[in-house]
């Protein structure tokens, strides 16, 4: 996901603007991984799970029907 820069406030107190920043926010803060929330990933849709080892080499996690894990090297 791309990241997006938040709209310049203006000289002078905006109701509008700060329920929209607000809103933004609010909805940014809702895609972001909490300490201690389960996270589930959809192998239906293009989101991976990718792991970085000591090295650096990133591996993409996978798991088959029957709950086997594996991982194959990524760029």
């Amino acid at each position: 996901m791309a990241r997006r820069s938040l709209s310049t406030a203006g000289k002078e107190y905006e109701q509008g603007y700060m329920n929209n920043l607000v809103n933004e926010l609010e909805n940014r803060d809702g895609l972001n991984v909490k300490i201690g929330e389960r996270m589930e990933v959809n192998g239906g849709d293009d989101t991976e799970l990718v792991l970085i080892s000591p090295d650096g080499t990133k591996y993409k996690l996978s798991v088959d029907n029957s709950g086997n894990l594996s991982t194959t090297s990524v760029t």
